[in-house]
């Protein structure tokens, strides 16, 4: 039988849109070869197959055979595994990256054991040692009595120096996650390939802030969890908040829908307020981390404060009118000139300075009678004969100070040894953490490239595949064009030829 007339007209025609849409497919990949989360397309084109079902009769189908290609559609060329795999590796770079960046600013704010700015409380306490040696002896020396006072002042200045900068950074950091939680937002419906890659770059970002699971659906978008809670689905989709207790400083992020508290796993968001709400393995209040963060050494600092306040309030005794040491009436034990301690401006409008609260790193100071008269800690002769000529009290202090062991109890976390022993020991702890961290996320980082360079193998354009298939397109496109010529120049001879012979 014969077939339509114009039947190989529309095989040439589907061959020309087919090679024509191969072309414009494999420029675009051309053009986007390093655009941020581009996916690479391409054309899926089939055989038509020849159609006898809209006839009312049976037909045979040869006649309709040969009607061209069909292109079904435009492909990305992705691996939904390894998506899977890159973002959850993305969640714990994130986690151990954040860890790192926090640890790296809690050992900046701490400054100890850094040749080129050793101004820390170690450096401090060999100065003032160095002073105490000398006031012992010259232990009636004003001047030397001023010096010590000055090295005193100089360490309680810097206890508050560093106490400030470590909150200084705590506040950085709850700004910082307050930033990353805005940025965790997102819209699910996605419908061609470049937002459907934008909408791949976005998941690719979010897995670095939490662990999210996430499900493609029949319509074309997604369903995101995070730990069982669905943040989106379809076009629905839930916020997350930052929660600060005034009482204890503890930050907590909470879903806006429910007002439940978001439980990660890991990501960038866990990192910073596990390190945010960090006290160690001892907790005191509701929502704190066993992690050693910003509450871990600002206990550190508080307990070294008290723990130097404790110990120079108990050396150098006072005298009485007589020139006699003072004793308590009511124990019989001995009291001490107070050095150190809390102290606070009055506020009876007098400026005196008083000893009103609780040690901390941020309130230690020298006290009022000893900064208003330096000589406060020279100890003066007695008539019975007890007096400070050897210098007894002021090397007293540098022996405790320097040599002297001490406990220091930081929130249940007991250390024995002396104040330089006891700061080396959190530092170093510190110094281990920060080196771990950065030893983690070097290792995430290495296996998320790993996958990374396996996604691109999938989806990345390789410029010279895609020249080739330049190339080949514009051979049918060339080809193509050809036939519509062999079946214009076929149907002038079918038209104006056929019949003419005999007439």
């Amino acid at each position: 039988m014969l077939r339509p007339t114009f039947l190989g007209f529309e095989t040439a025609k589907r061959g020309l849109t087919a090679a024509q849409k191969g072309l414009d497919i494999a420029g675009q990949n051309l053009t986007n070869w390093d655009s941020a989360g581009y996916t690479r397309q391409r054309i899926t084109q089939v055989a038509l197959a020849p159609d006898s079902y809209r006839s009312r009769y049976a037909t045979s189908k040869v006649g309709l055979a040969g009607q061209g290609v069909e292109i079904t559609g435009i492909d990305q060329t992705r691996d939904v595994f390894l998506d899977k795999r890159f973002r959850e590796e993305n969640g714990d770079l994130g986690y151990y990256g954040q860890a790192y960046t926090v640890l790296a600013d809690i050992q900046a704010s701490i400054n100890e054991f850094n040749p080129d700015t050793d101004v820390g409380l170690r450096s401090c306490l060999l100065s003032l040692n160095e002073a105490l040696q000398d006031f012992a002896s010259n232990a009636y020396s004003e001047t030397h009595a001023n010096i010590v006072m000055t090295e005193f002042k100089n360490l309680t200045q810097t206890l508050q120096q560093i106490s400030s900068k470590l909150q200084d950074s705590r506040e950085q950091q709850i700004y910082d996650l307050e930033i990353s939680v805005g940025d965790v937002k997102g819209n699910s419906y996605f419908g061609p390939n470049e937002l459907l890659d934008q909408r791949n770059l976005l998941l690719d970002e979010l897995s670095q802030y939490m662990d999210l699971q996430y499900e493609n659906n029949a319509d074309g978008t997604v369903t995101v969890t995070v730990n069982g809670q669905t943040v989106v689905s379809g076009s629905q989709y839930d916020k997350m908040e930052l929660m600060e207790n005034p009482e204890t400083g503890v930050v907590d992020l909470r879903w806006i829908s429910s007002n439940e508290t978001v439980n990660l796993t890991t990501g960038a968001l866990k990192a910073s307020v596990d390190y945010t709400n960090g006290r160690g393995p001892n907790l005191k209040n509701p929502g704190e981390s066993t992690v050693k963060g910003f509450l871990y050494y600002q206990d550190k600092l508080n307990t070294f404060a008290q723990t130097l306040a404790d110990t120079v309030n108990n050396i150098i005794p006072e005298v009485d009118e007589n020139g006699e040491i003072k004793t308590d009436p009511a124990t019989g034990e001995i009291v001490y000139r107070k050095l150190l301690g809390a102290y606070t401006v009055a506020d009876d409008g007098s400026g005196h300075v008083v000893f009103d609260q609780p040690i901390t790193a941020d309130n230690l100071s020298i006290s009022d009678e000893w900064s208003k008269d330096p000589s406060y800690i020279i100890f003066e002769k007695t008539e019975g004969g007890d007096a400070d000529n050897e210098g007894k009290y002021a090397l007293a202090l540098s022996q405790t100070l320097i040599d002297g062991t001490h406990g220091f109890d930081s929130n249940g976390e007991v250390f024995q040894g002396t104040f330089l022993d006891y700061v080396k020991g959190y530092v170093s702890t510190l110094a281990e953490d920060v080196s771990f961290a950065e030893n983690r996320h070097t290792a995430a980082s290495t296996v998320s490239n790993s996958l990374q360079d396996s996604r691109d193998q999938v989806s990345g354009v390789v410029v010279d595949e895609e020249v080739a298939n330049v190339m080949l397109y514009q051979k049918s496109l060339s080809a193509a064009s050809r036939l519509m010529t062999a079946m214009d120049e076929a149907l002038d001879v079918l038209i104006n030829k056929t019949g003419l012979v005999g007439r």
